[in-house]
């Protein structure tokens, strides 16, 4: 009986005590007013790296950091007597200088440092001065670590804009002027692949023409009587107008110059009735007489009827469209989007990216 017992207790204790190391491994936070991912073991024995202490979800890292001198910098950042850390993982910095300094920027007497969120490693923001180097934010910008700018140079995404440093003005999220030259910053949304430190670029895109520069929106500017805009749809257009007495904003994209004329990402739609406009998403707008997909007319459209079925799908009470296209032979009445299968169907027929579906393909 005796030693039944033992041997259950045996088993037992190989069963709870491991599955109560699984679920005790992080005790207090190092310093939770700093970091909500930095942990001391439930034994103190080592500092756990977690973030957002959801260890089960999102990861759980036992770092070697010296325990007894391990000091929060920052949400991500650590150090202990020897070692300078991000998100648990080693980094190469000089120890002795570097800070985390009062805009969140990692920087040491000799560099400056990027943090790309998909890497673990930061890295080297080439020809920045750490003892001027400070994020260049527009008011209410909330992504103030994407630009930066020390006394002589700017800085996107951790990569020197070439352009002239200590003239060059952001305008809005996408126009930007030095003294010689206007520039667009340029993201490709439609890539397949990497980031989005990786896909932005600034480019020059016209000459600097003299005279006041001013926000619209985050994509329009104006500059005298031209009108500038960039987006990711064009990625750079001026306009020019006799004059420009008012200009009123409907969206992002959307603006009425001298109330009768409409601008849509960046080109000048004359035809439209600002009346009578109806802007129905952000491809799709309507007046009183027309339908329009990316300002470009759907020339069959009946504008009373019409109304958005899903993305580039839509209908009147006499058809189906995809983007301008008629899609012949469907029903208005009963047609819907199948989620499931992306494909529209009315019953009888199917189309899948605005092509008739045929044989026993779905």
């Amino acid at each position: 009986m005796t030693t039944t017992l033992i041997i259950a207790g045996i088993v037992i204790l190989l069963i709870v005590v491991p599955v109560v190391c699984l679920f005790n491994r992080i005790g207090k936070a190092v310093q939770q007013s700093l970091s909500d991912s930095y942990y001391y073991h439930r034994w103190k024995n080592k500092i756990i790296y977690s973030p957002m202490g959801n260890w089960f979800e999102l990861g759980y890292t036992e770092m070697d950091a010296d325990v007894e001198t391990f000091i929060v910098l920052s949400r991500n950042f650590g150090k202990d007597k020897h070692t300078i850390y991000r998100k648990g993982k080693v980094q190469q910095a000089d120890h002795a200088s570097f800070i985390i300094d009062a805009h969140g920027i990692p920087k040491d007497a000799f560099h400056v440092y990027y943090e790309n969120s998909l890497s673990i490693e930061m890295t080297i923001i080439s020809g920045a001065d750490p003892k001027t180097y400070q994020p260049y934010q527009l008011p209410g910008d909330p992504y103030a670590h994407s630009w930066g700018k020390d006394h002589q140079s700017v800085f996107l995404y951790g990569k020197k804009i070439e352009a002239d440093g200590k003239t060059f003005t952001r305008i809005n999220k996408t126009l930007a002027v030095d003294a010689l030259n206007l520039y667009a910053v340029i993201t490709d949304f439609t890539s397949g692949s990497g980031t989005i430190e990786s896909n932005t670029r600034v480019i020059r895109a016209d000459k600097n023409e003299g005279g006041l520069y001013t926000a619209i929106t985050d994509y329009y500017a104006r500059n005298n009587n031209r009108i500038l805009f960039s987006n990711w749809k064009t990625n750079f257009t001026s306009i020019e107008f006799d004059s420009v007495d008012t200009i009123r904003t409907i969206n992002e994209e959307n603006i009425v110059i001298n109330n009768n004329t409409l601008l849509y990402a960046g080109h000048r739609l004359n035809d439209i009735d600002v009346v009578s406009l109806e802007i129905i998403n952000h491809a799709f707008l309507k007046d009183n007489t027309q339908v329009y997909f990316e300002g470009e007319k759907i020339t069959s459209a009946d504008p009373e009827t019409f109304e958005l079925i899903h993305e580039f799908y839509s209908k009147d009470k006499h058809r189906v469209f995809f983007k301008t296209k008629v899609l012949d032979g469907l029903d208005p009445k009963t047609v819907r989007m199948d989620f499931g299968k992306q494909t529209l169907t009315d019953g009888m027929r199917k189309v899948k990216d605005g092509v008739l579906i045929t044989g026993d393909q779905s």
